[in-house]
């Protein structure tokens, strides 16, 4: 397995800490472990975009490029926050294909609020508040990205979908199509509705998910991040969570095959029977198995579960 020295902003501080580093020498966080994956001899070595798993705490997560995409444009962070009630924090972002640079979009929507809604957690603040304030500070830092007016398309844009969890409470964020669910014993219910044309269709009554996703434009999105947005403010949901189960966020690349939330609770199954970490591999396996369309993005966290390994 090869050495990954790459450089990143430590979630808690914002010091800048290598990849590998358990701690930030800054503030003394720890830090999301970033797992490498075996190749066979064969294959082309896998980029740090590519193919990337993370694991911290109780959660994790896994982001990986697809079979059809030429790059991963997706990005994702996490956070788990030790305490009495402790927590965690999962982000995920869609780079918008059809724009300039939306791998640099994504990331830096990921990092900021991920920073933002960590140091909310960790210092019991008001997570309603830090939703808007954590999408507010993605969107200034997915619109500050230079980008070239001359180009045929457009600056670098994203979605943005976000969990906070302490205790028995749960704030999720979204801006765009990346969705959040919440997954307790034979059922998934999505958090928060997707900011599309088949979203709109879907709230209005007409047409279930499966239906409005066969219809022309369905992905265009409605509301994402970037310079050129005209509305990024958040759908925001919190909820107290009933009791075990597990938060799952997911970019389209995963739920466009499972577009029912039926769907996603019967290929999840029963929640606590895997690690974060091995339910993040599969659900991307499966993405990736049936055609692998789009890069593909999948972050978890337990509540109540008490798994015999953390990942």
């Amino acid at each position: 397995m090869s050495e990954r020295h790459d450089v990143v902003p430590c979630a808690a501080c914002g010091e800048p800490v290598l990849v590998d580093d358990r701690f930030c020498e800054a503030c003394g966080a720890s830090l999301p472990v970033a797992v490498e994956v075996e190749q066979s001899a064969d294959a082309p070595p896998a980029g740090w975009d590519d193919h990337l798993e993370l694991a911290d705490g109780l959660v994790a997560a896994v982001t990986d490029r697809g079979q059809s995409h030429w790059r991963n444009e997706d990005a994702v962070g996490i956070r788990w926050v030790d305490g009495d009630p402790g927590g965690f924090v999962l982000v995920v972002s869609d780079g918008v294909s059809v724009s300039q640079e939306p791998q640099r979009a994504s990331q830096a929507a990921v990092e900021t609020a991920l920073l933002v809604l960590s140091g909310a957690v960790s210092a019991g603040g008001d997570l309603d508040a830090a939703m808007v304030e954590a999408t507010a500070a993605a969107q200034r830092a997915a619109a500050a990205l230079p980008w070239n007016p001359d180009l045929d398309v457009g600056p670098g844009a994203c979605t943005l979908v976000a969990a906070a969890v302490r205790g028995r409470y749960a704030t999720f964020g979204s801006v765009g199509d990346s969705r959040a669910y919440w997954v307790d014993e034979g059922r998934a219910v999505q958090i928060g509705r997707d900011d599309s044309l088949a979203g709109e269709m879907v709230a209005s009554g007409r047409m279930t998910t499966t239906q409005a996703m066969t219809r022309a434009g369905a992905h265009a999105l409605t509301k994402w991040l970037g310079v050129d947005s005209t509305d990024a403010a958040p759908t925001v949901t919190t909820v107290e969570l009933p009791g075990p189960g597990l938060v799952v966020l997911a970019s389209d690349g995963l739920w466009n095959y499972l577009p029912e939330a039926d769907d996603m609770a019967r290929l999840i199954g029963r929640p606590g029977t895997e690690t974060s970490l091995d339910l993040a591999r599969r659900l991307v396996a499966y993405a990736d198995g049936a055609g692998g369309a789009d890069n593909i993005t999948v972050a978890v966290g337990p509540h109540d579960l008490y798994l015999q390994e953390v990942p």
